[in-house]
């Protein structure tokens, strides 16, 4: 990409970046208006709520007042006290004190009663006429058999405000009088009064339904004495238009005003009895004035925000025309030797897709690069990539290109597709670096390189092939072809797989007997994995064992199949049969854990199988890393019960320093040395073979011999006195039920 481009670009982000902060600012500003619109119906709500809670104790305390009364009309009914005057006046003296009625009366059909009061805490004779008119209304209610409350009154008697309930005393089904009871404001002040509503900022009064105020909180928002909802110009004519005509329907209302700069806000909801309300107000936001003023800063600081957008847009545009070459060296060029980038090759790499061009990508690499940068530092080693650089840039083509990606790995675009062209390329460039064999002091390093071409695919492709040859040194130059597609597409399925197949247990236990060469008959067995797929087909060993050391699964799966060895062994033990001892490979980082040990002892104890039942095999490899650690493991596995053998002892680095350095149990020689001694330099490795095996004898290791598939090589191996042997001129691997099947009797008692 040119300056013009990256110019041209600029001015249309520029472009776009200014109508995105147009956008922006109209969303900002909805967003702040959604918001306000929001918080307000929410602090509506909130007034509400609680209005309608307060509203539901008045109603509920009023109801359980009159259960009272009529739970005591229940009991007169049932008996005879009302003809009786004394027990009648000492029962409404008793529940009078009991419930805390101011007064309470008992009012015959004839219009005579009696009547008892806290005050003079004297039951007297009453009649009709002696009461207050609000309380002739609820009697006379009450003899027609309803419950009722009265209006809000003042008592001549008492000297104070008080409402009255009344319910009907039957008897035979018919109302022979009523019971009343006289009650304070209490219930009414206790809400007006409260300090809790809308966090303390709200106001309750009890108004009637003409707009009179009945009980007024000793707090209000307006400092004039209202006798009225409607005095004043407090409320618009609108808004008093609205409250008469909801109060003329008995509906609710919530509505606004505004008093000395402030915005109030109040509710008002109907209590169904007398045609009272419940009004309560308070001042926007006055129950949450923190969030009012948080918004308003949200509001400021976003107009803040944006003009400062708007100031880093032309600072940063500026900053950007003035270093757009720096830009493209940064975007497009390797900071250590100067080579494009990916991003650069990847560019072109489309370019030439869309002209067709015919095409092949190379991978280049050295063979260890980190040992350089290990042996002489890492400046000597950035050298070395500079000098690659430079070879490459000679010894490119018009219109092919190249880029360093990491480390030591480069690409190379070339324009050719003949194989042999290519290695012939290929071959002049890593001459020309190997040429330049890095000095540092007396040492010298001889540089190996290696290359993955891909013809008329993508640099993928190419890494793929340079990664074939990876860990070869006769092979400089590899093409990709189908064959590593397939493997890599095959690497992918096993790993994509591995875990649910060990959830699902399709890794089987395979089994291969082991045989004493004393005429001992069957002393062990050796566990094999086999995987098993859903239909029933088989994955054997090496398809998946080497993938499994190399990602780390191995470490579960060799655990999945000590506990498989030992639910075996539970089920010979359960079956009354006597469980011969399994063999289990070990990988080497399972011997890296500290708490490997530990790890098969929770295994064993959950099936109940002595570690002397558990041999576990390792590969000489392993002590080839840390011998100090995993002394101290085969230390710790011995206290344990279990035995130690070396698999394939033989195969790779074997030394008779391993036979008195590690404590093991077991020495399993390699299938390979029988087939070597039984074929050729019989004579020299025979001697090599029978002194391993003495050497074992005398440290007091028992021997193993492996792949046993001939008379030939049975005789061998007793002519050796190996202790026992394995392989299939006894018999093959087979399934943990074939082997029960074949091997396993029952104890005789």
């Amino acid at each position: 990409m040119d300056e013009k481009k990256l110019t041209k670009q600029l001015r249309r982000i520029t472009i776009i970046t200014i109508i995105g902060s147009l956008l922006l600012s109209a969303i900002g500003f909805g967003i702040f208006t959604y918001i306000m619109k929001s918080a307000h119906e929410a602090e509506h709500e909130q007034l509400k709520a609680e209005t309608e809670e307060y509203r539901g104790r008045l109603v509920r305390q009023m109801d359980k007042n009159l259960q009272i009364l009529t739970t005591l009309s229940k009991a007169y009914e049932v008996s005879t006290i009302t003809d009786e005057p004394e027990c009648l006046g000492k029962s409404l003296m008793e529940t009078n004190t009991a419930d805390g009625f101011l007064s309470m009366v008992y009012m015959r059909q004839d219009g005579t009663g009696l009547i008892h009061t806290t005050i003079s805490g004297e039951v007297a004779a009453i009649t009709m006429d002696d009461l207050h008119p609000y309380a002739v209304e609820v009697v006379e209610s009450a003899l027609q058999g309803k419950n009722a409350v009265s209006k809000i009154f003042r008592s001549d008697v008492l000297d104070e405000k008080l409402f009255v309930y009344a319910v009907p005393v039957y008897e035979n089904g018919e109302v022979v009088g009523a019971l009343a009871a006289g009650d304070t404001l209490d219930i009414f002040t206790e809400a007006t009064d409260g300090k809790t509503v809308m966090g303390g900022a709200g106001y309750l009064h009890l108004i009637a339904d003409n707009g009179r105020f009945l009980v007024r909180s000793e707090n209000t928002l307006v400092d004039e004495e209202m006798k009225y909802l409607y005095e004043g110009d407090i409320l618009s004519e609108q808004t008093k238009a609205k409250v008469q005509a909801a109060l003329e329907k008995g509906e609710d209302v919530c509505e606004e005003f505004s008093y000395e700069g402030n915005r109030m806000h109040f509710y008002m909801v109907p209590l169904d009895i007398n045609g009272w309300y419940l009004y309560c107000a308070n001042k926007v936001w006055g129950s949450s004035s923190s969030l009012g003023d948080a918004l308003t800063i949200f509001g400021v600081l976003m107009v803040l925000m944006l003009i400062l957008m708007n100031i880093l847009l032309y600072s940063g545009r500026r900053v950007f025309s003035q270093n757009i070459k720096s830009l493209i060296r940064l975007a497009y060029e390797d900071p250590i030797t100067g080579a494009k980038n990916t991003a650069y090759f990847d560019e072109n790499f489309q370019r030439i897709l869309e002209t067709k061009q015919p095409f092949s990508t190379a991978a280049l690499n050295v063979h260890n690069f980190k040992g350089i940068n290990d042996l002489f530092g890492r400046m000597r080693g950035d050298r070395v990539l500079c000098y690659m650089e430079n070879v490459l840039d000679h010894n490119l083509k018009e219109g092919e290109f190249f880029c360093r990606d990491t480390a030591d790995l480069f690409y190379l675009l070339l324009l050719d597709t003949d194989q042999e062209s290519i290695k012939k390329r290929l071959a002049v460039i890593i001459e020309q670096i190997r040429a330049s064999s890095l000095e540092y002091g007396e040492f010298s390093y001889d540089l190996s390189l290696y290359a993955g071409v891909a013809i008329g695919e993508d640099r993928e492709k190419a890494l793929l092939a340079m990664q074939s040859i990876e860990h070869t040194h006769h092979t400089d130059i590899a093409f990709y072809n189908h064959d590593m597609h397939n493997a890599v597409r095959k690497k992918n399925s096993i790993e994509s797989q591995m875990y649910p197949a060990l959830q699902n247990k399709e890794f089987k236990l395979f089994l291969q007997p082991k045989f004493g060469m004393k005429n001992e008959g069957l002393v062990g067995a050796e566990a094999l994995v086999r995987w098993q797929n859903p239909d029933g087909s088989y994955r054997y060993p090496n398809e998946f064992i080497p993938l499994f050391e190399e990602n780390g699964f191995c470490l579960k799966l060799d655990l999945y199949m000590v506990e498989r060895a030992c639910e075996q062994i539970k089920a010979w033990k359960d079956a009354g049969l006597t469980p011969v001892p399994i063999s289990v490979n070990q990988s080497k980082m399972l011997f890296s854990d500290l708490h490997y040990p530990d790890n098969l002892m929770q295994i064993l104890n959950r099936y109940d199988v002595s570690p002397s039942l558990i041999t576990l095999e390792i590969l000489e490899g392993v002590a080839t890393n840390n011998l100090e650690l995993l002394n101290h493991q085969i230390e710790a596995l011995h206290a344990l019960g279990f035995r130690i053998s070396m698999d394939d002892f033989g195969n790779g680095y074997s030394s008779l320093n391993m036979l008195y350095q590690l404590n093991i149990d077991e020495l399993k020689l390699d299938r390979g040395f029988l087939r070597q001694v039984s074929k050729e330099d019989e004579e020299r490795r025979y001697i090599i073979l029978e002194q391993i095996v003495s050497f074992a004898r005398k440290l007091g290791i028992a021997t193993v011999a492996e792949g046993i598939e001939t008379q030939e090589d049975e005789e061998l191996i007793q002519a050796l006195k190996c202790n026992f042997g394995q392989g299939y001129f006894y018999d093959k691997p087979m399934s943990a039920k074939e082997f029960s099947q074949r091997y396993m009797k029952k104890d005789e008692k």
